[in-house]
């Protein structure tokens, strides 16, 4: 293989593993985070989607504890995040923490 041809191969591989990232969509209906368990990819991007009037908080931590990882205050239309880390991302709405709570698994690429 010539280095040429080489360089493209890596170029390209670099340049797939990024399309693999995806958006992946929370509904807020009926004051209630759908679904409430989500997996994703790490790298995913997570779009909270608020198809009501009522405005929501989208808030990392347990609750009535938000931790700082992320936070969306009042939730008209969207909220996105890109979460990079493997883990477990609970999070919950400031104004409504008693019935809306959710969480995000985030799993390895491969």
């Amino acid at each position: 293989m010539t280095r040429a041809l080489f360089v493209t191969a890596i170029l390209l591989l670099l340049g797939s593993q990024a399309s693999w990232a995806e958006t992946v969509e929370v509904k807020i209906i009926k004051s209630t985070f759908i679904p409430a368990v989500l997996k994703v990819k790490k790298g995913d991007t997570i779009r909270w989607v608020n198809t009501e009037e009522l405005l929501h908080t989208v808030t990392s931590g347990k609750a009535p504890n938000p931790d700082k990882k992320f936070h969306a205050a009042y939730v008209k239309k969207e909220f996105e995040v890109t979460l990079d880390k493997e883990g477990f991302y609970d999070y919950f709405c400031e104004l409504h923490p008693a019935i809306m709570r959710g969480v995000v698994v985030v799993q390895p690429t491969h």
